[in-house]
């Protein structure tokens, strides 16, 4: 990942020690921008994939020349060579299932119950242009989806050769074609198979009906980018949503049994301490089952790049190495350290609120969810803290 490229270029190093014939290879979105400045910086990479890469790995595998693998950016008698970009694979279900077989399930577990859970791609692809995510250069602007017994078979593998029983469907947006969740879910009920499953979201894509059967079918939780309380925040980051839909959403969601969970920004080039408690309000008021607040990440081609890199918040060539959880840059107004402060008080004056430590209290089914709940709260509300603004 762009956070994690020097950490991860480590290994590159180390296998070039244990012997020079090794060649080594990387894949993740910062190469669809920085392949080229990659390669110059690193010489212990031999090729960078650009795209979906599943294919290319595959035909590098078969000892395919890099020449005549789309995507492939590579060194050859001391140059780089940049191929043709790769297509997107309009056919997902020719993609194979993960190695499953090859991993330790045991390591990636449900956060609440300590469960194996394991992630499930079943579309990719977002229509929409928000300037701070790379979801377009990963996965294109047309949402293309898995068939229905595709998805099934992978599902059917899971539960009944691994023992996994809890899933998240990864996806840039899993509810946009309707239909197509509709028949997975009666698919799913009709099996019999026992699974309970997570899902992501935009607030307008979802109706009672739609999750009426998501619920049945086993989806316990919905995670939803609301971002913004704010409609002017939302309009200039390029979400295309309303304000009113989140509002919506949540309560649906919870009508139908349906836990959800939220995602704020903060720290956008132009928020400020007002911009903040305007947030802090509306987290309140949305009242979700769960808030996370984030960070924007200025990803390298991405339109919040080049407004950080203009306003200069951060350098025209700058990777900050943290993200998310911590501020990549500060604001016009506020430094990191003070954003820090705020994400904590924001998160504090939400979780600490009576109702929600009774409606958390009440949901707990063991003492070891409890005591995970309770090592989540700790980490999140007690152990970054950043400098007061006062």
């Amino acid at each position: 990942t762009t956070l994690s490229l020097e950490k991860d270029v480590e290994a590159a190093r180390l296998a070039k020690q244990h012997s020079s014939e090794i060649r080594t290879i990387a894949i993740g979105a910062h190469f669809n921008t920085l392949d080229i400045a990659t390669l110059e910086r690193f010489p212990v990479l031999d090729v960078v994939f650009r795209g979906e890469y599943e294919h290319a790995c595959r035909e590098l595998a078969q000892n395919v020349d890099e020449s005549h693998i789309l995507g492939a950016t590579f060194r050859r008698n001391g140059e780089i060579v940049r191929n043709e970009p790769r297509p997107f694979e309009e056919n997902l279900d020719a993609i194979p299932f993960p190695a499953r077989h090859l991993a330790n399930n045991s390591l990636y577990t449900r956060p609440d119950t300590g469960a194996i859970q394991t992630s499930i791609v079943t579309n990719r692809g977002c229509p929409f242009h928000c300037t701070y995510c790379l979801a377009n250069q990963v996965a294109g602007t047309r949402n293309r989806y898995r068939s229905v017994d595709n998805v099934m078979s992978e599902i059917r593998y899971c539960v009944e050769t691994l023992g996994i029983k809890n899933f998240l469907f990864r996806s840039e947006l899993f509810t946009q074609n309707k239909r197509w969740v509709m028949d997975l879910c009666r698919a799913i009920i009709a099996s019999g198979l026992d699974i309970s499953w997570a899902c992501n979201s935009r607030v307008d894509t979802i109706t009672p009906e739609l999750l009426e059967w998501m619920h049945r079918a086993g989806c316990w939780i919905m995670a939803f980018g609301v971002e913004s309380g704010e409609q002017a925040t939302l309009d200039r980051v390029g979400k295309r949503a309303k304000v009113e839909d989140a509002l919506t959403a949540v309560q649906m969601s919870r009508t139908a049994g349906i836990r959800s969970s939220v995602y704020l920004l903060i720290g956008l080039p132009w928020d400020d301490v007002s911009t903040i408690n305007k947030q802090i309000a509306f987290a309140k008021r949305l009242d979700p089952d769960f808030l996370e607040i984030f960070y924007p990440y200025p990803f390298p081609g991405t339109a919040l790049q080049q407004e950080a890199v203009q306003l200069g918040l951060i350098g025209p060539h700058e990777i900050p190495n943290v993200a998310y959880a911590d501020p990549a840059m500060p604001t016009l107004h506020l430094t990191k350290d003070q954003l820090v402060y705020h994400r904590t008080r924001a998160l504090r004056q939400f979780y600490l609120r009576p109702r929600t430590i009774l409606r958390t209290v009440s949901r707990l089914r063991s003492i070891p969810e409890g005591l995970r709940y309770l090592r989540a709260g700790f980490e999140q509300l007690f152990v970054h803290r950043g400098e007061s603004t006062t």
